[in-house]
């Protein structure tokens, strides 16, 4: 079948030649702010407003103006995400997306899944720096007919920069509160046919004691503090037209000083860790209808503890995975495509506990997968299946199916049903002393409704989901192992509002949930009811000033014990000064408001930062 693809459908292909990741490469268009090029949640470029997954682009512009230092203080102000951590920045992180925690929520790097195998079942998203970062998706809600394990909560994929347009660069040199200082530093720029991009960059904080004394008294009061080192690469080229190969490098050392509760005032506790990523693809437009894709990518987590003490240790944990994927798109007719693809993934896991828990583990997961997008009428539908086989597991199929109405120019109704799964870790399941070979992996149902509204400069997305999780993995203090012996249920409503008035540029979120255990009708530990933000931003002069606030509600915690709710501001601000130099600072928790996020661990209070940026 051939046809003349429209303008629309043009300028979608052509945004597919230039990524690479599932597509790993997606970048704005030109004036296209408002409305962002949309990867993450069908795997295949679209607009954002025509995304049925209540979806977010952080652009790279939006990356520098928040100021964030690291990936989860990026995204701990959007829509359904909440943020705990064991201390200060480089402590262990935990990000919920809508109650769904770490290990429920999947993360990819340039396209490449970060799956930790290890008996945290977490990612060590506290280790990703932003520098080299051009844009961060965010996409909420049951996604595993698109990616298999991991994204019952969602998916968070995190693209580095890439070269485009003239050979330029920047620089830029901060320092604060907590004797903070960050250097970063790099050069990109197109070529003819190829694309270069390199980065490096550096931090570090003295930081603070990470445990409260009066919680644990046997902590060490020293400050805990936190230096890493990352760096990202690539090259594109276009090896004839609408056929180009790609390869990303990225890595981050991460070493931090940290508290224990099992240990003396005079112990020392300190962590080192590595992430380290490399993609390789071929993107392919063979025909006019015909676009594809194949990518190997890989990964691996290199985390070390050691302490002291008549308790003490020194283990190390290595967990990687190699992807292959092969992913197709074909166009029925300009408002009709089809897609399918097989993954083959290898993940593993090699760990020494420090105490006579040593085993190295490995299992392959393949899967095959095919979608479905197009309109009837003034509605749009997505329907994605997926069949996974999980090495040592079992097989599991989930699907997705998505409505979309366009009810006016500027409305839209949208409905979608999902399933999703996440398979145990193989900590989980072979761990000496508590793995559970028997684990099966947790299933999970939603649905959503949602309506969105979008006109010139504002953009407004309101959606109320439900969702149910089945054996779901806990620790077994009976058993002495991790045990499928819990179901949770949430249900919420989210609302997320981007806009510009006048010169103002204003920005809001509000989640209502809750996520509660099925059988027993209780909160989630750490899990709030409640999370609201806003930000303000106005233009002065060559000034730009930003106010931005944050709300936690209460949680529970372990034992039983109840955080308070607490409320963050923060103000920023930034100035041209000419030539390229940019003048920014900060002033973070404006108030020192006092609060924990985990029960017993102190974060930041009252801390001004004041930086300088080249570009060129």
């Amino acid at each position: 079948m051939s046809f003349q693809p429209s303008a629309r459908l043009l300028s979608l292909a052509a945004a597919w030649a230039g990524l690479s990741s599932l597509p790993a490469e997606a970048q704005l268009a030109p004036g296209t702010q408002l409305d962002p090029v949309l990867v993450t949640a069908t795997g295949y470029p679209q607009p954002l407003t025509e995304s049925l997954a209540h979806s977010t682009v952080l652009t790279r512009e939006d990356i520098e103006g928040s100021q964030a230092i690291d990936l989860p203080a990026l995204l701990a102000r959007e829509a359904g995400l909440q943020m705990t951590r064991n201390g200060g920045r480089g402590a262990a992180t935990t990000l919920f997306l809508r109650g769904a925690p770490s290990s429920q929520v999947l993360l990819l790097i340039d396209g490449v899944p970060q799956t930790r195998q290890d008996a945290t079942g977490s990612i060590s998203v506290e280790n990703i720096m932003l520098d080299q970062v051009d844009r961060v998706e965010i996409v909420r809600g049951n996604v595993s007919a698109i990616y298999g394990s991991g994204a019952i909560g969602g998916v968070i994929q995190v693209f580095t920069r890439r070269g485009n347009g003239a050979p330029g660069g920047d620089a830029t040199l901060e320092g604060g509160a907590y004797g903070y200082g960050h250097v970063a530093a790099s050069a990109s720029g197109q070529l003819g046919p190829t694309r270069l991009a390199i980065g490096i960059s550096g931090q570090q904080t003295e930081g603070f004691s990470a445990m409260d004394p009066i919680v644990y008294p046997a902590a060490n009061p020293d400050r805990d503090g936190y230096r890493n080192s990352s760096g990202s690469a690539s090259i594109s080229h276009e090896i004839a037209a609408g056929h180009t190969l790609a390869l990303s490098l990225t890595q981050s050392d991460g070493k931090l000083a940290y508290d224990s509760a099992f240990a003396t005032p005079v112990d020392v506790q300190t962590s080192q860790t590595r992430l380290s990523t490399a993609r390789l693809a071929s993107s392919n437009q063979f025909t006019s209808d015909w676009q594809s894709q194949l990518s190997f990518g890989w990964e691996r987590d290199d985390s070390r503890y050691v302490e002291t003490g008549t308790y003490g240790f020194d283990s190390q944990y290595i967990s990687g995975n190699q992807a292959l994927n092969w992913n197709n798109r074909y166009a029925l007719t300009p408002d009709w495509h089809i897609s399918a693809g097989v993954n083959l993934q290898r993940q593993s896991i090699n760990t020494d506990d420090g105490f006579g828990g040593v085993y190295a583990k490995s299992r392959d997961v393949n899967a095959l997968l095919a979608g479905a997008q197009g309109r009837i009428g003034t509605g749009s539908v997505q329907l994605n299946l997926r069949y996974d086989d999980i090495g040592g597991v079992g097989s599991k199929t989930t699907g997705y199916l998505g409505y979309g109405l366009q009810i006016a120019p500027q409305w839209k109704l949208v409905a979608t049903a999902s399933t999703a799964f996440n398979a145990p870790p193989l900590g989980y399941l072979y761990a000496p002393f508590f793995g559970n070979p028997a684990l099966q992996p947790e299933d999970a149902r939603s649905a959503e409704l949602g309506v969105q509204y979008a006109a010139d400069s504002q953009y407004l997305r309101a959606t109320f989901f439900v969702s149910r999780v089945r054996n779901e993995f806990l620790y077994d203090p009976v058993s002495n192992k991790f045990e499928n012996i819990a179901s949770t249920d949430n249900h919420g409503l989210e609302l997320t509002y981007n806009g510009v008035l006048g010169k103002s540029e204003l920005g809001a979120s509000l989640t209502l949930q809750d996520p509660v255990n099925a059988a027993t009708g209780e909160r989630l530990l750490r899990r709030a009811a409640t999370l609201a933000s806003a930000s303000l931003w106005q233009p002065i002069g060559a000034w730009r000033v930003g106010v931005q606030g944050a709300y936690v509600g209460a949680r529970t915690d372990n034992g039983g014990v109840t955080l308070t709710n607490y409320s963050l501001f923060s103000v920023l601000a930034q100035c041209e000064l000419g030539r390229g130099v940019q003048l920014f600072g900060r002033v973070e928790n404006l108030f020192d408001a006092k609060y924990q996020t985990v029960y017993g661990y102190n974060q930041p209070g009252f801390g001004a930062y004041l930086g300088v940026r080249w570009k060129v």
